[in-house]
């Protein structure tokens, strides 16, 4: 979807649902008082001069409120805790599953052949039961109706059922157990900059100066940039986060406030500002990032006990729904129109001209793909993997006092029991490495770089195996490396060997660059036999001496040397590689 088309869609959005519903997570931490601030005659004259350049013609400025500071705030409790409704309709339970306005409802729609319990359904003319949606934006509330048994289901993603977890996991009743992934977000969010920042990296302070981002707390937004300040190695202590109600407040701050070095939000907004605000640029979208976020659905634990044919029903009843939207996406444009009342031609966009395989904002995620998430311990981007970083995360930051441990979670057990049934199913999440695309990388020598990764693996003197016995860490720093690939699905991956220059002037250059080179394609093969990644995702370049940290450049400096033997990972995004 186009930045103009998504802006559209967001201003219908608003009007039918209320400000704010095009992603959820505003809802999760409720504004709360803005900060007094004294009058600076200097910061105002600054802002006046910043509303000056800004072009009026930018439409993300829109709504009722105001773009405002926020402090930090919790997550409200459960409301309350009962049985869930066991409504019915003819004789069958009616199946209360509330959604968000978000194109990875598509194929559930189209499978139940509208909101309402209907005898059209495939949930009843296949497993025998009725199901009813509606549509639920604030997730507190849709936390809550699951809670008090209102609903059977909950919707999300991952990392916010994490956040939703610990709470709900108090009740046995309610412990959210997660069925099925439903997508990964394909570009719906990230990280827009001004100035020098041009990759994560860049985030690191300059000259003392810690850069100023403004994005919505305990959100997707928050997620994201966390995520990829710890694959880049940054302490988030040194970035000077700011708070704002929600995410299209973070844009207009942003873009009224030229002291912000950056913002963290969504479509619409990421693509406007960048196409309207003169000297911004996006760093990154979950386009690259494309395994990092990912919708899923859960059922309340009372209810998976008492009626397992029912949630295989709708595991099954989902699978058919992709197929419908892939078979028929104007079709199901036309279901998503109806049911969120946004004209078709927008329904298109974000779901896509061939269904959400490599085009709209969700890749839609089929049997196979599922497979890969819930059951295979070797995928790098795998169930386990996002819901303990999730957690980690939130808990590092004091949103939640305690994890919850994925398998008490996660029902992996539905989707095993459908294996022979989706045998022949392909996974259709992989993209196409291009043989030659590294090459092209090399030459630009870093422009479109994304992310840099630094990892230490110690190698025994003149050797390029990889040694467990000689450094015990190098099983956690491969597992690393590999997640990261994992996270970035649509990225290349450039690993760069490097080595100290202790012996310079006495070495062969050649021969060091060799074995620098050697040492990092011992790290790629490593990770090649554990993962299994497409071959031409990876580059390895052997860089020698040439390339130390900046301040270890004294090769008689012991501890600048150890820093100097280091690989490097180095992140590029898949469209880099085109021609």
């Amino acid at each position: 979807m186009t930045g103009r088309g998504k802006a559209v869609l967001t201003l219908l959005i608003l009007g039918v649902v209320g400000f704010g519903v095009w992603r959820w997570w505003d809802k999760i931490a409720p504004q709360t008082k803005s900060t007094t601030q004294i009058v600076n005659v200097d910061e105002v004259r600054k802002a006046v001069q910043a509303a000056r350049e800004t072009p009026a013609d930018i439409p993300l400025l829109i709504g009722t409120n105001t773009a405002t500071l926020v402090d930090r705030s919790a997550i409200p409790a459960v409301t309350g805790v009962s049985d869930y409704v066991k409504t019915m309709k003819d004789g069958k339970m009616v199946v209360e599953f509330p959604i968000n306005v978000w194109p990875g409802w598509a194929p559930i729609i189209m499978a139940n052949a509208g909101l309402e319990p209907n005898d059209q359904s495939v949930f009843f003319k296949k497993y025998g039961f009725y199901l009813r949606l509606s549509i639920v934006d604030d997730p507190v509330k849709a936390r809550d109706l699951f809670a008090s048994g209102q609903s059977h289901v909950l919707w999300g993603t991952l990392d916010m059922i994490a956040l939703f977890a610990p709470e709900l996991v108090k009740d046995s009743r309610t412990v959210p157990v997660i069925c099925q992934q439903i997508d990964w977000s394909a570009g719906g969010d990230g990280i827009v900059a001004r100035g020098e920042i041009r990759s994560i990296n860049d985030f690191r302070p300059t000259g003392g100066k810690r850069k100023k981002v403004v994005l919505a707390q305990n959100s997707p937004s928050h997620y994201l940039i966390m995520s990829l300040l710890i694959d880049a190695g940054i302490d988030p202590n040194e970035i000077d986060f700011r708070w704002s109600a929600d995410a299209p407040s973070a844009a207009k701050i942003f873009v009224q406030d030229s002291s912000f070095d950056a913002f963290v939000g969504w479509a619409p907004d990421i693509y406007v500002v960048t196409e309207k605000l003169k000297g911004t640029r996006l760093v990154i979208t979950t386009s690259t990032a494309n395994h990092l976020i990912a919708d899923v659905w859960a059922v309340r634990n009372d209810f998976f006990r008492d009626n397992p044919a029912i949630v295989s029903g709708l595991v099954q009843g989902i699978f058919e729904g992709i197929d419908m939207v892939r078979k028929d996406p104007k079709r199901a444009a036309s279901a998503l129109s109806t049911a969120f009342k946004i004209p078709q031609e927008d329904c298109e966009a974000m779901i896509g001209g061939d269904g959400g395989i490599t085009e709209g904002d969700a890749h839609l995620t089929n049997y196979r793909e599922n497979a890969k998430f819930f059951l295979d311990p070797f995928n790098p981007a795998n169930f386990d993997v996002v819901w303990n970083s999730a957690s980690t995360i939130y808990k590092s930051l004091g949103t939640i006092q305690s994890t919850v441990p994925a398998a008490k979670v996660k029902a992996s057990t539905v989707l095993a029991a459908l294996a022979d049934q989706y045998k022949d199913v392909r996974d259709l999440s992989q993209p196409t490495f291009r043989p030659d695309a590294m090459l092209k990388l090399s030459a630009e020598a870093g422009p479109g770089q994304v992310l840099t990764k630094a990892v230490m693996i110690s190698f025994e003197p003149n050797k390029s195996t990889l040694n467990a016995e000689y450094d015990t860490t190098i099983p956690a720093t491969l597992e690393e490396i590999g997640k990261l690939a994992g996270r970035f699905g649509n990225a290349y991956i450039i690993i760069e060997g490097n080595t100290d220059a202790s012996r310079k002037g006495i070495v062969p250059a050649d021969l060091v660059r060799q074995l620098s080179y050697d040492r990092a394609d011992s790290v790629r093969r490593a990770i090649m036999e554990k993962y299994q990644f497409d071959p031409n995702k990876f580059k390895v370049v052997g860089n020698g001496w040439d390339n130390p940290l900046a301040n270890s450049t004294d090769p008689s400096n012991a501890e600048h040397n150890k820093r100097n033997r280091r690989v490097e990972v180095k992140v590029f995004p898949l469209e880099s590689g085109a021609e």
